[in-house]
């Protein structure tokens, strides 16, 4: 493929946009990092796209979806260290631009959001359709029931304002409205962001997705059942994902499609797999914070092939105002990079420093963890200096030998650790004992 130029701004070029964000999806759990999980379609868009193979997120599931949206690292809102609960008020900074926001401004008159939030719930001006989208299908909190669509009791699934009383595991209704919508928005281009809540605990699927992995699932120990469901609904959102991609080529959009697809962070490890990385869910190693991640454009990618650009959730807002040449400033100094001249194959690469939070900061060639700062990380020492070109899979500590590195790189995570937050952030347990969920996760509140 011919290696893009910018890309035109007029209505009927503009390409539509795609992103696909699964829940705590492991490395190892994709059929192109060698995964035994049957993912046939994400394995298309990495045979036919690009693989993002240093992809970063945060390493829970707030956070990225914060970043995702505003370009910037979470620690400025307060949304850092863990989620927001069910029992929680606040959520991403009102005052912030979003990615809907940005493409509004742009042109899109179509932006929905399909699936997951859980960016606010407390209030109305945290709602999706307050954040720059004019249509939202699913829910607002996370870890939600599959198939009741309750939290806490109550239900959480929405169409827009109104509650919504659709049947079905979560998975294929989130897929099945996502197809729904690339159907009814083939003239203009549109702003797609599908947000499944698989494969996030609770562990439930299908029984004729489990059987695709066992025939006695009583038979199996605790931890077989476990990678059975685990890999069962990993499947199921897999199909989902090719059902939205062969609408997009079956309808003859899918060329001049941006089709993103990547997990907000790393495998809790209760059913998946973090492959060959070291780390889980919640912790700054890779196995975390380094997510599969997959982008195709037919139009206007250098590609199939695999970059090795260190890369990630912040990225995807500036990479979108310039594929889009979108002149207005934006309202606030984004922390992410565009990264477009290396997906259209005009860069080999681009050096910089991703801050991850917490202490953490990586580049391609190292990566620095300073200690006490977050309780899943331990035995740091005065900090943990994982050189990739020695030891890819951080097994060794190399700060002593490279005194320079470590100390450049702490420079860089103390200045980003002392940003001051929007909102502090709470623990995540604080005020559950005496809460009650409202009636359907009803937002009354201004």
């Amino acid at each position: 493929m011919a290696q893009a130029q910018k890309a035109p701004v007029e209505s009927g070029d503009r390409p539509n946009i795609v992103i696909i964000v699964a829940d705590d999806l492991g490395w190892g759990d994709v059929g192109f990092h060698q995964s035994s999980i049957k993912t046939p379609n994400l394995d298309r868009v990495a045979k036919q796209g690009i693989i993002l193979d240093r992809f970063y997120t945060a390493p829970v599931s707030s956070p990225t979806r914060a970043g995702l949206m505003t370009g910037r690292y979470p620690n400025r809102f307060g949304i850092r260290k863990t989620v927001i609960p069910p029992w929680r008020e606040y959520g991403l900074d009102e005052t912030e631009e979003t990615i809907a926001d940005v493409l509004g401004d742009a042109g899109y008159e179509h932006r929905a959001v399909i699936g997951k939030w859980h960016l606010g719930h407390g209030r109305k001006a945290y709602y999706p359709l307050n954040r720059g989208f004019n249509y939202f299908y699913g829910h607002l909190n996370g870890a939600i029931d599959y198939f009741t669509h309750e939290r806490e009791g109550e239900l959480d699934w929405h169409k827009n304002w109104e509650s919504c009383y659709d049947k079905g595991y979560s998975t294929d209704l989130i897929a099945r409205e996502a197809v729904r919508y690339v159907n009814d928005h083939k003239k203009e281009p549109f702003f797609l962001y599908v947000a499944f809540n698989a494969p996030h605990t609770p562990l439930q699927a299908k029984p004729e997705d489990i059987a695709l992995y066992t025939s006695d699932l009583e038979s199996l120990s605790k931890k077989e059942q476990n990678r059975c469901i685990y890999s069962a609904m990993v499947t199921c959102m897999d199909r989902g994902i090719g059902d939205i991609y062969n609408t997009l080529e079956k309808n003859g959009q899918l060329d001049n499609t941006i089709f993103l697809f990547f997990s907000d962070n790393g495998t809790d490890g209760k059913g998946g797999s973090s492959g060959e990385l070291r780390g889980f869910k919640f912790q700054e190693w890779d196995g975390g914070v380094r997510t599969a991640a997959v982008i195709q454009w037919n139009k206007g990618f250098k590609q199939p092939r695999k970059v090795e650009q260190v890369t990630g959730f912040v990225d995807v807002l500036p990479t979108l105002r310039d594929i889009l040449d979108v002149k207005k400033a934006p309202k606030r100094e984004l922390d992410g990079i565009s990264v477009r001249s290396v997906l259209t194959g005009e860069r080999e690469s681009i050096r910089r420093d991703f801050y991850l939070g917490c202490g953490a900061v990586v580049n391609q060639d190292w990566k620095l963890i300073l200690p006490g700062q977050n309780n899943h990380m331990k035995n740091l020492g005065t900090g943990y200096l994982v050189d990739y070109k020695n030891d890819p899979y951080e097994q060794k500590n190399s700060a002593a030998n490279n005194p320079e590195e470590m100390q450049r790189l702490k420079k860089i995570a103390e200045k980003y650790d002392a940003v001051k937050p929007v909102f502090e952030e709470k623990d995540y347990g604080l005020g559950k004992d005496t809460f009650k969920a409202p009636k359907e996760w009803k937002i009354v509140k201004p």
